[in-house]
């Protein structure tokens, strides 16, 4: 699936005609397409010099992408000297772009790469990660960390995963995956860390196999007045829980009985499932709705509002600060190697 804006006349003095293309199904980082494609437009001069990009929170929402996401773009752009950036005066294409040596040769390149990959029955989508992969893992040692924050559910991932951009700027690129798909992401691309909650942290440590450095970050203490709540529930109290698949509600079913909510029954459904949803409106007393669900406006399926809960949490400040000490700590391993390198 993909997402196309044009960004409006006229050429010069505002934004280009030219248009952008996301895929989201693709494995290539959203930034990285969007990066790419603008490069290429100011390189073969789509984009002319002093044409204004346009501004980070406009494109975001043409292109259903968040603002940090774009604001990167820029920033990429303008380490590779391709546009300038002045405050009150927008982004716009530097006068002199950077020259790309034997552009036409390296499209000819590209082009036969392409082909050769389609003739042993991969795809060009699989060329460009498998190209992506391999400049990610040559651009070392690391200026700016690379974060895969995974988690069950997408909404849960793609949110802290926003959290994380918000919390450490410019020095982060965090990317979210869901943890099934954990071992091809680690195989396909370079991340300096795998983060993700504490509820995932086993999970994650045993798919990543000690191949990058694993963050289990601890939920925020608002978390747990839900899950008091039902633990000091009545026996026979029956608790309903909605979550995106039947692990992640096996998941909150075992931390409810760790912290002796033990006297209650809990009946599951998951966000695809008519009929477990229906079950868990027509039984439960208490109903816990996850992010996912929540997102997918689910509450409006269940009569007596006054029943429903977020099961949902806020990373903690602390699980926070323990990603930024990993960070500095590789950072500074990374520096430590280049010093001991040969001259």
């Amino acid at each position: 699936m993909s997402t196309r804006t044009d960004i409006p006349t006229p050429l010069r003095d505002s934004a280009s005609g030219s248009d952008l293309d996301v895929a989201r199904d693709s494995d290539v980082p959203i930034s990285t397409q969007i990066y790419w494609q603008l490069a290429f437009q100011i390189d073969t001069g789509r984009l002319l010099p002093g044409t204004r990009l346009p501004p980070v929170r406009e494109l975001g929402a043409a292109l259903r992408v968040n603002p940090n996401t774009i604001r990167s773009v820029y920033r990429r752009l303008a380490e590779a000297d391709y546009v300038t950036s002045h405050h009150g005066g927008g982004t716009r294409v530097a006068d002199r772009p950077p020259k790309r040596r034997g552009s036409e040769a390296l499209a000819g390149i590209v082009a036969e790469m392409i082909r050769r990959a389609g003739a042993a029955g991969f795809s060009a989508d699989e060329v460009a990660s498998a190209s992506f992969a391999a400049a990610t893992e040559r651009k070392r040692p690391m200026t700016v960390a690379r974060v895969l924050f995974v988690e069950c559910t997408a909404a849960d991932a793609s949110y802290d995963a926003e959290r994380i951009v918000e919390a450490f700027g410019n020095a982060v690129e965090c990317e979210w995956a869901l943890l099934e798909d954990l071992p091809d992401r680690i195989e396909r691309f370079h991340y300096d860390v795998v983060a993700t909650s504490t509820f995932h942290g086993d999970e994650a440590q045993a798919l990543v196999a000690g191949r990058v450095p694993v963050v289990a970050m601890l939920a925020a203490p608002g978390y747990l007045d839900t899950i008091n709540e039902v633990a000091t529930l009545p026996p026979g109290t029956c608790v309903g829980a909605i979550c995106c698949t039947g692990s992640g509600v096996e998941n909150l079913t075992e931390t409810l009985r760790i912290f002796g909510a033990t006297g209650v029954s809990i009946i599951g459904g998951t966000v695809d499932s008519d009929e477990s949803i229906a079950q868990v409106n027509a039984e439960s007393d208490i109903i816990l709705i996850s992010r996912e669900a929540h997102v997918r406006g689910l509450e409006e399926r269940f009569d007596r509002p006054e029943r429903i809960r977020p099961w949902t949490y806020e990373l903690d400040p602390s699980g926070l600060e323990l990603l930024r000490r990993t960070i500095d700590h590789i950072a500074s391993a990374t520096r430590g190697e280049r010093a001991d390198g040969p001259d």
